[in-house]
């Protein structure tokens, strides 16, 4: 009896090891090979199987409906000759890697794709080239999907007509790293909440970040660079940003490096919004009212407007942040006056490149109340079109008799009791290759605020000797 079962449990075991070994194959591809063919390769592969695929070109549409891993060697090409969704992918556990992928169709409404997965979770997309595609990478319902180091770029169609580059659909803890996305529409995240954002240049789309109803999610040292908005943010709460970039977007219609709306307990520290129409725009956010949102240690700096808020803006701390050049620092959108913000907090606000103050004790902090005030721009906030006027005569004029007749002296927008005196530029900025590289940016502050530094020096040595 003994024997009968030791040799039942050798024959059960052999049969699992036959069994693993087959289920963990390796097929290979190639044009001039005994298979040449992606999707004959896929059929006759098991779970968990591997398709090695040579270089060369294959003009294929292809369904991975297994768990597989694809790999490409020598970067084969995948063309989808211009019609529907090149590789489509509808199981879970998958790897896609090392293609170039081009040619999809041009259906918006068909959202034909490079890649789409959908009911796939824990599917890596890693080192693909994806070119003259309609959407690049399009994520469906599948939680737990990587994507990282690919290269997108869209179709060379007007915006409304292009794709976004990666968009995801009610795809919880994703992770999206160090991807490139040129010419798409947006970069989308929709109902997909705990994602993990790093290292992606998002240029010359529409909207650089298109988001809504995702929560809890983390963007680090990512650029959104020359698009009409770098990220526009909707209806979502535990947001943090860190040391991203936003610059040269420059919309007509909207141009904001970055727009938070119902968002809450946002904290975005150490990002750069440089020469954006808007560098943050801020409406209703928080919603929620025992929320607050925290923008700390951003550098604010050469855009039409630092920051806009909407009047009745409420509960965000502000602080240590660098205004540095805006030509209207803090905008209340539609006029009226900033309350119940902090605009510091544990003795130390912002830095304010207007503020006309000293600071005799060399603590960094002035040692008089930075008061942002100014007749015209209540004006142009309540009439935006008067804009055009800015740095006309007739603006300075105003300014000028708003300084000589107290009665009709503006109100403040906002006060900042503990204003730097000098600005946090970090030196690590990355602001993708373009031709506003991050040591263009420090040069130029620099010969910006030197005479300045000088000048505020020697009032300083004039008033200590006085």
């Amino acid at each position: 009896m003994r024997l009968l079962l030791i040799s039942h449990l050798l024959i059960f075991s052999i049969t699992a090891i036959q069994s693993f070994a087959i289920d963990k194959q390796e097929i290979t591809v190639s044009p001039d090979g005994e298979i040449s063919s992606i999707s004959y390769a896929i059929s006759i592969a098991n779970d968990g199987d591997t398709i090695i695929v040579n270089s060369g070109t294959y003009h294929e549409h292809i369904v991975i409906d297994k768990k597989l891993r694809l790999i490409g060697t020598g970067n084969p090409e995948i063309i989808g000759d211009e019609k529907g969704t090149i590789i489509k992918v509808r199981a879970p556990d998958c790897l896609l890697k090392g293609f170039n992928i081009s040619g999809s169709g041009h259906s918006l409404y068909k959202e034909d794709s490079g890649i789409e997965t959908e009911n796939s979770p824990n599917t890596v997309i890693e080192n693909n080239t994806l070119t003259d595609v309609l959407f690049g990478i399009y994520v469906k319902n599948s939680p737990h999907t990587v994507i990282r180091n690919n290269y997108i770029r869209g179709k060379d169609l007007d915006l409304p007509d292009r794709g976004d580059g990666i968009r995801l659909w009610y795809s919880d803890n994703a992770k999206i790293i160090n991807n490139t996305l040129i010419k798409t529409r947006d970069l989308v995240m929709w109902w997909s909440s705990h994602t993990y954002i790093k290292g992606n240049k998002v240029k010359y789309g529409r909207y650089g970040l298109h988001y809504m109803y995702s929560n809890h999610n983390v963007f680090r040292d990512n650029t959104f660079i020359g698009n009409s908005v770098g990220g526009f943010l909707m209806y979502s709460n535990d947001i943090k940003f860190y040391n991203n970039v936003f610059a040269h977007n420059q919309g007509l219609a909207s141009g904001y490096g970055v727009g938070f709306k119902d968002l809450d307990d946002v904290v975005a520290e150490n990002n750069l919004f440089i020469d954006n129409r808007v560098g943050i725009y801020l409406d209703n956010s928080p919603h929620l009212i025992n929320s607050w949102n925290r923008l700390e240690g951003n550098v604010i700096a050469f855009n039409d407007i630092g920051a806009s808020l909407m009047p009745s803006i409420e509960r965000n701390i502000i602080v240590k942040n660098s205004f540095i050049e805006n030509s209207e620092q803090v905008e209340v959108r539609g006029g009226g006056y900033l309350k119940a913000n902090k605009w510091y907090m544990d003795g130390r606000g912002n830095y304010w490149s207007d503020y006309a103050g000293y600071d005799v004790n060399n603590d960094g902090i002035g040692d008089i109340s930075y008061v942002y005030a100014s007749l015209f721009e209540n004006i142009i906030d309540k009439y935006p079109d008067l804009r055009l006027f800015l740095y006309s005569p007739s603006a300075q004029a105003i300014e000028l008799a708003s300084e000589a007749l107290p009665l009709i002296k503006p109100e403040p927008k906002l006060t900042d009791k503990y204003p730097l005196i000098s600005p946090s530029i970090p030196v690590n900025f990355d602001t993708g290759n373009t031709d506003h590289g991050p040591d263009i940016l420090i040069l130029s502050i620099i010969i910006t605020f030197l005479p300045l530094f000088s000048y505020i020096y020697i009032r300083k040595a004039d008033w200590i000797r006085k």
